[in-house]
């Protein structure tokens, strides 16, 4: 009997060193993982963006190396390819328009590189991404528009300065918001959905320009804390008191904050980039390590308001304190926000 358990003894011990190198060369492995990422630029939300997919990054040891296009389909590809010619384990593209978005899968799937897609939408084609993580930019503002109505009583004449007409979510949220108001009495645009080109200066003079114009609206909405920003300076700039205008804000960043503490915004739709780049990351990295990972999911939003936002909004400057939330999110697929810090 001694003979057998000391025979299977030295079979475990011979066991864990064959198998610890194999161990030892997987960490290794994961170590050098390289990853590509391509944004528009690294100003604003994908400011929040790139420190949420860069502090992942390294919690796990992944290097990463940035691109950017500046939403201009031609710099997409130049920077796909470089990625490519850089030999890259896998990318991560957020694209300037869905023809765009189809053609860089396609060039990863000739190079056989693992692409994830974010914020993009993609056309019809043979270039298909791994994975697509993006906010559901239509449900967003049919959820604004239902939140809207439920909150403000009588009719809503709504001026609305969007980012750039023509890129994705912009699209996608224009046809989520006219399908809404469409079914809901009471609630109309009181112009076409504006450029605000998510920035402040050209939203302030878009703003003054209508109130100059002699527009009627009553309610006043930003695609950005830039263009909210943009739109509160408008108003006060023509003497337009903010109690008579309701205004929303679509992002909750921290000049939305500002504004919300000073009482000048009444609603915000919260996205946090932050957030968002964590579970990029940790869906393509779970995937390149053979760990859980989502093929379509939507990161979170939350509806807040003047009297709760405190509590419920999403922050933009996110920690490893999220982790948690991440890493069941993208288990699961599920915004669990109990599991906030």
């Amino acid at each position: 009997m001694k003979k057998k358990l000391g025979l299977v003894f030295v079979l475990l011990v011979v066991f864990a060193v064959l198998v610890s190198p194999v161990y030892a060369r997987g960490a290794a492995e994961r170590e050098e993982l390289t990853i590509g990422v391509v944004i528009p630029y690294e100003i604003g939300w994908f400011a929040a963006f790139h420190e949420g997919f860069k502090l992942v990054a390294e919690q796990e040891n992944v290097r990463l190396v940035w691109q950017y296009h500046e939403y201009r389909p031609d710099e997409e590809t130049r920077a796909i390819e470089n990625l490519i010619a850089m030999g890259v384990d896998a990318i991560n593209v957020t694209s300037a328009t869905p023809e765009s978005a189809e053609y860089s899968a396609r060039l990863a799937n000739q190079a056989g590189i693992p692409i994830q897609l974010t914020e993009s939408g993609i056309a019809p084609g043979a270039g298909k991404p791994f994975a697509d993580i993006d906010f559901d930019w239509y449900e967003i503002y049919q959820k604004l528009a239902r939140e809207l109505r439920a909150a403000e009583s009588g009719d809503l004449r709504i001026l609305w300065l969007q980012g750039f007409l023509g890129s994705p979510p912009v699209m996608l949220g224009i046809q989520g918001f006219t399908d809404a108001i469409a079914r809901i009495d009471g609630m109309s645009l009181a112009t076409d959905p504006q450029d605000g080109q998510y920035a402040t200066e050209p939203s302030l003079n878009i703003t003054k320009g209508m109130v100059q114009g002699g527009l009627e609206f009553n309610v006043a909405m930003g695609a950005s804390q830039e263009i909210t920003e943009g739109i509160i300076q408008g108003l006060k700039e023509e003497g337009v008191n903010l109690d008579d205008v309701v205004v929303i804000t679509v992002n909750g960043g921290p000049t939305d904050i500002v504004n919300l503490r000073n009482g000048d915004i009444d609603y915000a739709m919260s996205l946090s980039p932050g957030l968002h780049g964590m579970i990029c990351a940790q869906n393509l990295i779970n995937k390149m390590t053979d760990r859980p990972f989502q093929e379509r999911a939507y990161s979170p939003i939350v509806w807040t308001t003047r009297d709760d936002w405190e509590e419920k909004l999403i922050p933009w400057d996110v920690n490893e304190d999220w982790m948690p939330l991440v890493q069941e999110f993208v288990t699961t697929g599920n915004y669990r926000p109990e599991l906030r810090p």
